[in-house]
């Protein structure tokens, strides 16, 4: 998709949360009239498409593309299942169906115990395994909620719903693959999600006053400023390098896997950091709930557990480079950005 594409659908999408009442759907829990009415809006542009090809009715975008929408929907704190409707929607086109008007949510084919993010709030899940993908309907009575969970996501309590769609997966799509990209668009949500975080906490560290000046005045809360902007920038730097990686490779192959990883790791160890850091600047304020802090570090929390934490893919990323032939690792630590 070109750039100036994007751009334009991006800019759209941001006027479009701006103006939608988000905080009132976080309270439902993004079961409400309002949900209904911002989702009807959302689809009838197409953004659950932007990952679809042409030939199925979408925009032909990548997975790339989805990442910057991503990172849209995370800075809003958005209580909809889009961003995993974005990537199952393209992930069914791979496979050469047309999808559904449908709300999507993503299962994790390598662990079959983790809830299923959004249960409360789609109508289906998309599944990988056997070298095919299957949209199997979600119904309200068959989930189970997970206790202190954001955005509706609960376990699965049936054997499966109704088949509504199946496909044969690519030779590159895989249930690691298929995981992998899930893991991406988590990355890329928590990128948007510290963004946020950053923005909302110097917000609050300059208008809020202590001792006759701002917060962000004292010592103390400028290295906590410094150290979430730092930890902020490393992870869209990360998400940026995975999403030119898949950029130039949209096979999947196992470079892109690494830089998948990389993205994976480096926002989920920013996550407890920045967390930390912008509810020690906020004090009290920042675990109220009527504060939005607490919208993103909640969300924050999830996403980084969910399709792998960093542990398990830094164990799967060393042990790709390991299993390497000749030596790879300083060569790719040097290697030019």
């Amino acid at each position: 998709m070109e750039q100036s594409d994007l751009a334009m659908i991006a800019d759209g999408l941001e006027r479009i949360l701006t103006d939608a009442p988000l905080e009132a759907m976080d309270h439902a829990g993004g079961v409400d009239a309002h949900s209904d009415a911002l989702w009807n809006n959302l689809s009838e542009a197409g953004y659950p498409k932007l990952c679809v090809s042409q030939e199925h009715g979408g925009f032909g975008g990548t997975f790339a593309d989805a990442a910057s929408l991503a990172q849209i929907v995370a800075r809003h704190a958005v209580a909809l299942p889009l961003t995993d409707t974005i990537f199952a929607s393209g992930l069914l086109s791979e496979c050469g169906v047309e999808t559904p008007d449908l709300r999507i949510a993503i299962a994790d084919p390598l662990d079959p115990s983790a809830p299923i993010p959004h249960a409360a709030q789609v109508d289906a899940v998309l599944r990988c395994g056997e070298g095919k993908v299957t949209l199997e309907r979600l119904s309200e009575t068959e989930i189970i909620p997970q206790a202190k969970a954001e955005d509706g996501a609960g376990f699965w309590s049936g054997v499966g719903g109704d088949v509504i769609a199946e496909g044969t997966a690519p030779g590159w799509l895989n249930a690691r693959s298929f995981q992998a990209i899930a893991a991406f668009s988590r990355a890329a949500s928590m990128a948007g999600a510290l963004e946020a975080v950053l923005s909302l906490t110097l917000s609050y560290t300059q208008e809020r006053e202590q001792f006759g000046r701002p917060l962000a005045k004292f010592q103390a809360i400028q290295h906590h400023l410094a150290d979430i902007a730092c930890e902020t920038a490393a992870s869209m730097a990360a998400v940026e390098m995975a999403s030119d990686a898949i950029t130039g490779d949209p096979l999947c192959g196992t470079y892109i896997l690494d830089e998948i990883a990389i993205a994976k790791i480096r926002c989920g160890e920013a996550v407890s950091r920045v967390s930390a850091a912008a509810h020690q600047a906020h004090g009290a304020m920042g675990f109220t709930r009527e504060y939005a802090l607490g919208r993103y570090t909640r969300r924050l929390w999830q996403w980084q557990d969910e399709f792998g934490s960093e542990a398990l893919w830094a164990e799967r990323l060393g042990s790709n480079i390991l299993a390497e032939e000749s030596p790879v690792l300083w060569p790719r630590i040097s290697r030019p950005i």
